[in-house]
């Protein structure tokens, strides 16, 4: 009876330390997927800056050509697109309360963006530029659209 007892604690004490190693090495593999989802977020955030300030540097320098300006004015979209791919990437790579952090942040960020954008718009009625301008008054408008399809699609993936 004896040495059963110890056979049954031996094993119990290796399986134990077997758990720990496992939980250690879960935990540098969750540490270096966070690492490396934030080096890549960082440098696709720089990309994304440096073709903006690129942007609003050469629109600085006053082209005439309307086409031109249009064409440079929207040069950085797709780099900040690829920011949004890279952090949505990310996102899906983390666990459960990584994802609710992120999406409860992002929850927070929509509705100020509004409130935002809702004060410029009531700015820019009191000193208006214009019927014909398309301005914030306008703009935030779209926010809320762009929520609820994202919702729809969201709910789409998830049933």
């Amino acid at each position: 009876m004896v040495p059963i007892f110890f056979h049954l604690r031996r094993r119990l004490t290796a399986a134990k330390a077997d758990v720990s190693r496992a939980v250690a090495r879960g935990e540098a593999a969750v540490e270096e997927t966070h690492t490396l989802f934030g080096l890549r977020l960082l440098v696709a955030g720089l990309f994304w800056i440096s073709v903006y300030l690129l942007s609003r540097g050469i629109l600085a320098l006053g082209i005439v050509d309307q086409t031109a300006r249009v064409l440079i004015a929207l040069l950085p979209i797709p780099f900040f697109i690829y920011y949004l791919w890279v952090w949505m990437k990310g996102v899906r790579s983390m666990d459960e309360l990584q994802r609710r952090i992120e999406f409860e942040a992002l929850a927070l960020a929509f509705p100020l963006a509004i409130v935002a954008y809702m004060t410029m718009g009531l700015l820019d009625v009191a000193m208006p530029r214009g019927l014909d301008d398309f301005g914030y008054r306008h703009g935030w408008l779209m926010m809320p659209l762009l929520y609820y399809f994202g919702l729809w699609r969201a709910r789409r993936r998830y049933q």
